[in-house]
């Protein structure tokens, strides 16, 4: 009964769709117990402006009641009969083709099984859009007791949403734009002030070699481990660097003239944190939790590891 109502409301949808976007083609479908989906192909792009036209048009259908009625005809008499069918003529192998109509609505070639009326359906709920593609879009969907289980499920987020962004409904949007904005603006503040402060970084020389030892509050995670890397290409350069924000990150990492694993101090540190880590010989990272005394831990790792560096002479 489930796969008849879902298959039904997937061709009043397509039907819907169709209207309020002409250029759009079906690809496929999949109706399935755990997930119901369309697959369409559109060069524009889908918005849930169009999406929300088609829904209302496909449950005004569904709440009309319309009769859903087979049709048997020649496959060389079929768009002479049914000039609005969707069909795909090259594909149909037999001399008879089946036709499904949705009363006055919708055409299709389809061999699945359908319900006798559109009330049957009861409600049509998108519930997900995925681009999978340059042209090519995957609409989730449910029907009857599920769309109507999952809508609630929807309107209890966006209460939610709006209770969190302390705004009215009309206004979500437009705010969650502007928080967007807001957040590319301050992640190139933080990228430049991260740039600056690395910048400001001093190695100490041991025994000739370039200690880099350092914790940093703030900065950019990536931006960290990409100049980690342009300071290792120096010849006699050790490094390790403490990331703290609401965790705690380590970079090891040593330059190509260094004879020295550097996964084992990473292992070593980390331990203290209760965190993990991985990486190369030359260049290890992981992540940890911060201790309430972690402070005073980094500063024994620093003796530990200048002791390291000495031995390395």
């Amino acid at each position: 009964m489930q796969d008849k109502r879902a298959h039904t409301g997937e061709h009043i949808f397509f039907r819907s769709l169709s209207k309020v976007i002409p250029e759009v083609s079906l690809d496929k479908i999949s109706i399935k117990e755990e997930k119901n989906a369309l697959y369409i192909k559109y060069s524009g792009e889908l918005n849930w402006e169009q999406l929300l036209k088609a829904e209302k048009l496909t449950n005004d259908i569904i709440f009309e009641n319309r009769k859903v009625i087979v049709h048997n005809s020649r496959k060389e008499d079929v768009i002479t009969k049914f000039p609005d069918i969707r069909i795909k003529l090259d594909r149909i192998q037999t001399e008879e083709v089946r036709i499904v109509e949705v009363e006055n609505y919708d055409f299709a070639a389809c061999s699945g099984d359908h319900v006798d009326s559109t009330n049957e359906i009861d409600f049509f709920l998108l519930t997900k859009v995925n681009k999978t593609g340059e042209d090519s879009y995957r609409l989730e969907f449910e029907i009857a007791e599920k769309a109507k289980e999952e809508s609630l499920k929807l309107s209890k987020i966006a209460l939610t949403s709006m209770e969190l962004l302390q705004s009215a409904p009309e206004n979500v949007e437009r705010t969650i734009a502007n928080l967007l904005k807001d957040n590319e603006k301050y992640r190139q503040n933080l990228a430049e002030f991260s740039q600056k402060s690395f910048e400001s970084i001093c190695p100490r020389d041991i025994a000739g070699t370039k200690l880099y030892f350092e914790s940093l509050k703030g900065l950019d995670r990536k931006l960290v481990i990409k100049k980690a890397g342009e300071l290792l290409e120096q010849p006699k350069v050790f490094l390790v660097l403490f990331l703290i924000d609401e965790g705690l990150f380590v970079i090891c990492g040593r330059s190509t003239d260094i004879d020295y694993d550097m996964r084992t101090p990473l292992n070593s540190i980390l331990t203290r944190f209760g965190g993990r880590g991985g990486g190369r010989e030359n260049f290890s990272q992981g992540g940890g939790s911060l201790t309430d005394n972690y402070e005073s831990t980094i500063k024994e790792i620093e003796k530990e590891i200048e002791n390291i560096v000495s031995s390395l002479a």
